[in-house]
């Protein structure tokens, strides 16, 4: 007797837009592959997440009654894992800022580009199961440890670090008192940043022996940089300025994740050095002859207390578990891995990463890596 093999989960998309012309443009695009829900209005778009969430949702910003920002906010609040696409005829960086920081996965100009946001919507709904699958994973033990010196500690580390991870995510469902809840957010907090340094470490040790592999993804530059901003921002109480031009190309290609890694490490470190002051943000790419390629250069600047020059000459400011004097090792918190870690990953790219730093007068840190730019 042969069993008839189970039918796979439909993939759901909501499309939002008050004007007839897009709605069936977006249906038509993506009817084959999604169940494909329209909705006409904020308001109707609301009622059908409420009944069932989608995995991605695309909604225009400018509509009659409820906008695309307000569907935004309500879609999270029903399902944070769903993955909203935000299009505007009407883009700004102000706007595009508002949505990454309320969750948006990307900003799209109109009109759009068919083959553009067929990959963009693809990316999001892989996104979508991976971020379900790690939250189903983060109350599960870690699989029986391989022979590999290093996944053996990343077993015996990571697994008590999910059942800690796990219970407060229990014990936060549970009716506790304000003050409790602020005791077992702060046991969060430390628990991650505990998670954090484990996971850099081994990283960090794998690159060293050459051992990983590089990503290969197509991707917004800009829309993760805004991200990674919106990390750090919600994290430190310091300003970010940012400088994105117009131009840069909406997507590109190459190795995304280890790229978030150095921006992630240089952002901590700015926001974790310029208490009081402000941190900038500048983009810059140029176009290079062969094959479509194309250097981005990311330049983070900060107003903390700088760095000693011997540091500075020597290169000790790369090197793993120091950090530029040992004041600034009892003032602020690190294992002085993060530039260590950044160095290692831009040598694997191919890219460069540059300091400039004056003492009093803060520290710019510019990473620079080629990817190749693909056609909107």
């Amino acid at each position: 007797m042969t069993t008839a093999p189970t039918a796979l989960p439909a993939k759901r998309l909501l499309v939002v837009d008050d004007e007839e012309g897009p709605r069936e443009s977006l249906n038509m695009i993506f009817c084959d592959d999604f169940d494909v829900t329209i909705a006409r209005s904020g308001e109707e778009a609301i009622e059908f997440s409420k009944e069932a969430p989608f995995e991605v949702v695309i909604t225009d910003i400018r509509m009659r009654g409820m906008s695309g920002i307000d569907v935004l906010r309500e879609v999270k609040k029903i399902d944070a894992h769903t993955e909203v696409i935000v299009l505007t005829a009407y883009e700004t960086l102000a706007t595009a800022r508002q949505a990454i920081s309320l969750g948006a996965s990307e900003y799209l100009k109109k009109p759009f580009d068919l083959d553009h946001i067929q990959k963009v919507v693809d990316c999001c709904y892989e996104n979508y199961l991976f971020t379900t699958q790690r939250d189903t994973v983060i109350r599960q033990n870690v699989n029986a440890a391989k022979n590999n010196f290093l996944e053996i500690v990343r077993h015996e580390l990571n697994t008590p670090m999910n059942g800690i991870l796990g219970f407060i995510e229990l014990l936060q469902d549970t009716q506790l008192d304000e003050e409790q809840n602020d005791f077992v957010a702060t046991i969060r907090d430390c628990s991650l940043t505990y998670f954090e340094h484990v996971q850099d470490i081994l990283t960090y040790a794998k690159l060293s022996m050459g051992e990983s592999e590089l990503s290969e993804l197509s991707f917004n530059p800009a829309t993760m940089l805004l991200k990674l901003i919106n990390e750090a921002t919600t994290a430190g109480q310091v300003g970010i300025q940012t400088e994105i031009p117009e131009d840069l190309p909406q997507y590109v290609s190459g190795c995304e994740n280890e790229m978030r890694i150095v921006l992630r490490k240089l952002l901590q470190n700015a926001v974790k050095f310029s208490s009081g002051g402000d941190v900038r943000v500048a983009v810059q790419f140029e176009r290079i002859a062969a094959d479509a390629e194309i250097r981005l250069s990311f330049e983070v600047r900060d107003t903390g207390p700088g760095i000693d020059p011997e540091y500075l000459e020597g290169g000790k400011i790369f090197d793993a578990f120091s950090q530029g004097d040992s004041s600034l090792s009892r003032s602020h918190e690190g294992l002085g891995l993060g530039l260590a870690l950044c160095k290692s990953v831009s040598d694997r790219l191919g890219g460069s990463l540059v300091v400039e730093s004056e003492l009093g007068k803060g520290s710019q840190f510019t990473f620079s890596v080629v990817l190749h730019e693909e056609e909107a």
